[in-house]
């Protein structure tokens, strides 16, 4: 037996190892990755969720928009292993550290704090809060909500609402990371759509405009301070605390002031046509995490 198979398989006795006196045995194996089947403490929250096809978007019918916000406390806290084959996400760290067992890593990768990680393509994990703080994150996904994509009927793309949007102004918007979910499929479903992930940062007193288009969903996540969130589907502005989002969707429009006094620090997902982000550079890195 060749050296590098003698360490992958020391490695997968003791991740299995790992993994079974983690959770009493009960584990399962997926790509040749083993590790536990029930989560422990952890918590996952729902902030937001939108149907693709009510945006006029036939390539990916059937799937929503969704952000979560997950809170995984230590010591061994546990996200069980999981595929992503039908559910490409992007999701980062917003506080802590945590170890993701991966079947495309021989080693665990520990992701800190700003840590960023594509979940995309034949891929199976689980992750482990190994220390005692509590781990944030926040994560998009384009989640499979129906069976029978062809018998979905796809609305037209939303008519823009006329609302004037403010320039941008002592704000500052980073494009993170990238999903080709034509890429992801192989084949004509989600074909020439990405599923990304921005992360903005305002000044007291700053806006920032909206930046997508009509037939283009997208979802907010407030990390740090609080903002205005004016919309053109509203008449009042709405108050976005930290640790609370929102949906952009159905043709509406909106931007975002910080009233405060502190830095706000916002994050984005979003399903937007690839031509619209071609060639813009993202921040980090983005191959399987941030280590």
């Amino acid at each position: 037996m060749k050296p590098f198979h003698l360490i992958t398989a020391f490695f997968i006795a003791a991740t299995t190892a790992t993994a079974c006196s983690l959770l009493g045995n009960q584990t399962d194996t997926m790509l040749g990755l083993t590790g536990p089947t029930k989560g422990a403490k952890l918590k996952s929250e729902v902030v937001a969720t939108q149907p693709l096809e009510a945006e006029g978007i036939a390539e990916l019918a059937g799937r929503n928009l969704r952000t979560r916000f997950w809170a995984i406390n230590g010591p061994e806290g546990i996200v069980p292993i999981h595929g992503h084959n039908n559910r490409p996400a992007v999701f980062t760290v917003a506080s802590g550290e945590i170890y993701e067992h991966s079947s495309l890593s021989a080693e665990p990768i520990l992701h800190k704090t700003g840590g960023l990680a594509k979940e995309e393509g034949s891929l199976a994990h689980w992750w482990r809060n190994a220390g005692t703080e509590t781990v944030h994150l926040i994560a998009f996904d384009v989640q499979p909500v129906a069976k029978d994509p062809a018998a979905i009927e796809v609305g037209p793309v939303p008519t823009a609402a006329s609302f004037n949007l403010p320039a941008a102004s002592g704000s500052n918007n980073e494009l993170l990371g990238v999903v080709d979910l034509g890429d992801h499929w192989h084949g004509d479903y989600g074909v020439g759509w990405a599923l990304t992930t921005y992360r903005a940062t305002i000044e007291p007193g700053g806006k920032l405009p909206d930046f997508t288009g009509p037939g283009e969903p997208l979802q907010s996540f407030v990390w740090l301070g609080e903002v205005q969130e004016h919309r053109s589907d509203a008449t009042v502005p709405v108050t976005l605390a930290n640790r609370t989002g929102s949906s952009v969707a159905n043709g509406a429009t909106a931007y975002w002031e910080n009233t405060g006094d502190v830095d706000a620090e916002i994050y984005f997902g979003v399903v937007e046509r690839m031509s619209e982000i071609e060639g813009v550079p993202t921040v980090g890195v983005l191959a399987h995490g941030n280590h």
